[in-house]
């Protein structure tokens, strides 16, 4: 019916709509597949003749191997690399959403978090399984450059040795630190027997349930049975009675002396380095214990791991990283992304502000010598107007919370100048 309310008759209508139907046929001619000079993939192989060859790998993605090139290509234009239909981690992620749901764990292998899943799989075919760019072993070694130094160590863990990396580590996301498949004590005694002792005397009841690594190395060590790689002389040397009382069979394992105490009938207690009653080891049993392993460490400072530390107080500071790390797409400090808070902070043992190793300007210029060359003016004389304190790195670059490239707190094109120079 039209407008007036009075019937269309129906030869109008059929006339109307036979020529809708050859108007819409005739237009959709310029956009049919059928107008092609061949059938997709051979198109694509016209040019892209490599390609057809790499169809005889020993490994080949599904849709490469199905000529399915528009699932991830836009044959005509794209704001991406390699005219592909979205970025690589939406692209990937979109299919592959085993995947996708690892994200929200706590450990996430830095090439996923920042979209970049062609660094470690060849997104057509590749020899090695699982489509990846190079053998387990040298794949994980190009980024991982210090397990070089580690295969050449007197003791070298056999799987590590293989270069089976993920028999003990998750290569894309975990809940457990360095996205290992489970718990240390979990994982390492689904191959090894507990059975530590000291001074020759049984104490596996002790260690049961421990975190194998606090003890041992995960990849190897120049001391026997993994210990280290750094600990305590006493310990590499299995001196355990230079700290601990006798040891018995299913009694407690005790030390010769309480908490810090212990560690200061060694150690000299200096009062400018160690700040007794700061904030972090008020009321704690041994205070040296909070940060340092009191057997052995992957560090030379035998410090614990401190992200869990840390950030379990700092949950404001754990969740401002993760924005800027999101609005950064993996842009960072090395200390932050990778969580090192001691790095640049050492707690209990600083008088400078945030205990800052040193002062805000040697903090960062221990590492970034060739911007400290070339940087805005900073230090004695040059004031910032905004607070009438002395201009320091942390004037412009905010290491938590960053918005901007280079870690800046503002754009540095303009909004970043103007906070001061106004006029």
């Amino acid at each position: 019916m039209n407008k007036t309310g009075r019937k269309i008759p129906a030869t109008l209508l059929y006339a109307l709509c036979s020529m809708l139907m050859i108007v819409f046929l005739w237009s959709g001619q310029a956009y049919a597949y059928n107008g092609l000079k061949a059938d997709m993939p051979e198109l694509c192989y016209q040019c892209h003749k490599k390609l057809k060859g790499d169809l005889n790998s020993a490994y080949v993605h599904f849709p490469f191997r199905q000529g399915l090139c528009s699932s991830c290509h836009n044959p005509h234009t794209s704001n991406i690399k390699g005219l592909l239909n979205s970025e690589i981690n939406s692209l990937c992620l979109g299919c592959h959403k085993d995947i996708r749901n690892l994200l929200s764990k706590a450990s996430v292998h830095s090439a996923l978090k920042d979209g970049r899943c062609t660094d470690c799989h060849y997104a057509h075919s590749s020899e090695n399984k699982y489509l990846l760019v190079a053998k387990e072993k040298n794949l994980c070694r190009e980024c991982h450059g210090r397990l070089e130094a580690d295969a050449e160590k007197a003791n070298v863990h056999k799987p590590f040795s293989d270069g089976k990396c993920s028999s003990c580590h998750n290569p894309h996301a975990s809940g457990e630190k360095n996205q290992l498949l489970a718990a240390p004590g979990k994982l390492c005694k689904s191959c090894h027997k507990p059975r530590c002792k000291a001074e020759g005397v049984p104490i596996s009841f002790a260690t049961r349930s421990m975190d194998c690594t606090s003890c041992h190395a995960g990849h190897s060590s120049d001391a026997e049975g993994l210990l280290g790689p750094y600990g305590h002389t006493a310990f590499l040397d299995r001196k355990c009675g230079q700290c601990h009382n006798p040891v018995s069979i299913n009694t407690p394992l005790t030390t010769r002396l309480p908490g810090e105490a212990l560690c200061f009938s060694c150690h000299e207690k200096d009062p400018s380095k160690f700040r007794e009653g700061d904030i972090h080891v008020k009321g704690a049993k041994n205070a040296c214990a909070m940060c340092h392993n009191n057997h052995a460490s992957g560090r030379k400072n035998l410090t614990v791991e401190e992200a869990d530390l840390c950030l379990s107080c700092h949950k404001s500071t754990a969740k401002r990283i993760a924005r800027m790390e999101k609005t950064l797409k993996g842009q960072g400090c090395d200390p932050v992304k990778n969580r090192k808070c001691f790095e640049c902070h050492i707690p209990v043992h600083s008088g400078e502000p945030l205990y800052f190793r040193a002062d805000k300007i040697s903090t960062c210029s221990r590492c970034h010598e060739s911007e400290h060359k070339t940087t805005h003016p900073l230090g004695p004389g040059v004031i910032d107007p905004r607070n009438g304190g002395q201009v320091t790195c942390i004037s412009c670059h905010s290491i938590h919370s960053a918005r901007a490239d280079f870690m800046l707190s503002f754009d540095r094109k303009r909004q970043l100048c103007i906070q001061c120079h106004k006029k």
